[in-house]
């Protein structure tokens, strides 16, 4: 189980004790240390960094506590058996709520540029690379836009949004269309094959096989870290060095 602080940052996980327990633990902090914390309206009598020990699970509970010069702030969690959850309490300022904010902005704007691209390129030909790529990494931009909205307003929704992820949202878009490319790129050229479905030699019929590569970009773009590791599972067995050493018989 760990909880710290970082450089007047909470950084919290959720971890697993080792034995099955019918209860579960809530570790609290705050920037600043030192607050009074109440659970589900209760004064617990203790003070922040504190752990809140034989929590009944099941549905959510509120934790609250008075941050000097601000209003009290209160976080909701969901508490499992044998379970630690670990939250941070603190107030955005002013420059971080406009941060955040900003990336709200952004990854919904993303998404109106992506589709208006591909309802300008929609009245063109489906008979050339030059012609489906667009579409592809379009689609690809789109799944990332999804997995980061979806991301967004989970956290927002939570109150523990970590702006040290800014860059993650700002370049996910990018990453998405990458991924997409070159998604199909990798199952078009046969490096990569999908379970149950037969290779095709019509690549670039429509309308059906455009719309499977670009669903196809827009998982790869939403999957990110399984995508990831398909990539990396493919370069080493592309890559793999070969076993030059040879075996020594002695007699």
């Amino acid at each position: 189980m760990i909880s710290m602080k970082w450089g007047g940052k909470c950084v919290t996980e959720n971890t697993s004790d080792s034995e099955t327990n019918k209860t579960g633990n809530i570790i609290v902090n705050s920037i600043p240390d030192g607050v009074s914390v109440k659970l589900d309206g209760k004064d617990t009598g203790k003070k922040t960094p504190a752990t809140l020990e034989n929590i009944t699970p099941g549905g959510l509970h509120k934790v609250e506590a008075n941050l000097p010069d601000c209003r009290q702030i209160s976080r909701n969690v969901s508490v499992s058996a044998g379970n630690t959850s670990t939250i941070c309490l603190k107030k955005y300022t002013e420059e971080e709520v406009n941060k955040i904010r900003n990336i709200g902005i952004y990854i919904a704007l993303i998404p109106i540029i992506l589709i208006a691209i591909i309802l300008y390129l929609i009245y063109g030909s489906f008979d050339d690379l030059a012609q489906i790529i667009p579409y592809i990494a379009c689609s690809g931009g789109l799944g990332a836009c999804a997995y980061s909205i979806f991301g967004y307003t989970y956290h927002l929704g939570k109150d523990d949004f970590d702006l040290n992820f800014c860059c993650w949202f700002m370049l996910r878009p990018i990453l998405g269309i990458i991924f997409g490319i070159f998604s199909f790129l990798f199952v078009a050229g046969g490096l990569m094959t999908l379970s149950g479905v037969p290779a095709s030699t019509e690549l670039f019929t429509p309308p059906q096989t455009v719309m499977f590569y670009c669903a196809l970009a827009f998982l790869a773009g939403y999957s990110e870290h399984s995508f990831s590791a398909q990539l990396k599972e493919l370069g080493e067995a592309l890559f793999k060095k070969a076993d030059t050493s040879k075996e020594i018989i002695m007699k």
